[in-house]
């Protein structure tokens, strides 16, 4: 969704934009959150049933590899969308902003 700053906008409006801003904000952390999450088990999982004469490359290594460049994906598509559950706070807070924005 772009945001044409020459339009007024009515309140409805204002607040379906930012609804939308703070949900894309709150699915990208998540990801970030279940990748720091389930690859920090991987790793524990690797070195409690490792055997200590493999001296070859860690197998948690490709998943991290492989997870890390869709996360990075979307961290990109996520800034791209954003120019840089919800929360009635955060929409308020992301409405200010772009109320701000077009009062200049």
């Amino acid at each position: 969704m772009r945001f044409d700053y020459t339009k007024d906008y009515s309140e409805a409006e204002l607040i379906k934009f930012a609804e939308k801003r703070v949900k894309i904000k709150r699915d990208l952390f998540s990801h970030i959150t279940a990748y720091v999450v389930v690859n920090a088990f991987l790793i524990f999982i690797y070195f409690v049933d490792r055997d200590p004469k493999d001296t070859g490359t860690p197998w948690f290594v490709w998943v991290l590899a492989g997870w890390g460049v869709g996360l990075l994906i979307d961290i990109f598509d996520t800034i791209q969308s954003l120019k840089l559950t919800y929360n009635t706070t955060a929409v308020n807070k992301e409405l200010e902003k772009i109320k701000r924005s077009l009062d200049r």
